[in-house]
C-alpha cells in the first residue's frame, strides 16, 4: 500500500483510540500514529522516512547507512550500558540488512520496537506518543497483510503471509478506503474538539 494510505489508516485508528479514552492527548496520539504508520517501511530505501534520511535511495546505501548507525549505537552501549542504545543499535542493523517487508513487518520487529518504546517512556514519558506509535505500526502491518506481497510475520524466515483476497496498491479499493478513513478522521477530530455532534 502507499505511504499516504498507511498514514490515513494509522491516524484513523489513533483518533478512534483517543475518542474512547479520557485524555487530552489528540496531538500526541496523531504524532505517534503518524510515525508508527510509516515506520515499518523504513526497510525500503525509497520510503517516506528514507526520503528524509538517505542521500542515496538505493539498497546498498540503505544497508551501509543503517548498519553504520547500528554499530555506532552498539559502541555507545558498551560505554554507557544503557539498553536504549543496545535496542536502537540492533533495530538499526536489522533494518539495514533486511529486505522490504522483512524484519520491520514481523513479530520480532514489533517486539523490539515495543521494547525500545518501553525503555523510552520509562525514561522520558510521553505514553500517548508510544501508544499512538504502536497503533500506527500494527495498523500498517494489518493493511500490508491484505496486499499481494504480504508480510514476513516470522522473520528471519522468508515466507510471506497475506490474506487470500488482495487489495491492489493504488487501486480504486485502496483510494476509496483512504477517502472514507480521511473523512472519518476529520469527523472524529471535530467531535473531539467539540465542533461536531
Amino acid at each position: 500500500m502507499k505511504g499516504k494510505t498507511h498514514l490515513v489508516l494509522g491516524i484513523a485508528a489513533g483518533v478512534t483510540v483517543v475518542l474512547n479514552r479520557e485524555t487530552h492527548s489528540l496531538p500526541m496520539m496523531i504524532l505517534g500514529t503518524s510515525i508508527g504508520s510509516l515506520m515499518p517501511d523504513i526497510d525500503h530505501p525509497k520510503s517516506k522516512i528514507n526520503q528524509k534520511l538517505l542521500t542515496q535511495k538505493n539498497k546498498a546505501y540503505k544497508i551501509l547507512f543503517y548498519s553504520l548507525v547500528g554499530i555506532i549505537l552498539l559502541y555507545i552501549y558498551t560505554l554507557k550500558n544503557n539498553e536504549i542504545y543496545l535496542l536502537s543499535g540492533l533495530i538499526s542493523i536489522l533494518i539495514g540488512v533486511s529486505r522490504h517487508r522483512g524484519f520491520t513487518h514481523s513479530i520480532l520487529g514489533i517486539f523490539l520496537f515495543m521494547k525500545l518504546g518501553n525503555e523510552l517512556i520509562n525514561r522520558f514519558g510521553y505514553y500517548d506518543i508510544y501508544l499512538g506509535f504502536l497503533v500506527g505500526y500494527i495498523c500498517h502491518l494489518f493493511s500490508d497483510f491484505f496486499t499481494k506481497g504480504g508480510i514476513e510475520v516470522f522473520y528471519p524466515f522468508s515466507e510471506n503471509f497475506s490474506f487470500p483476497l488482495n487489495i491492489k496498491a493504488g487501486g480504486i479499493v485502496e483510494n476509496t478506503i483512504v477517502f472514507i478513513m480521511g473523512l472519518y478522521s476529520f469527523y472524529v477530530i471535530l467531535k473531539y474538539l467539540g465542533l461536531a455532534v
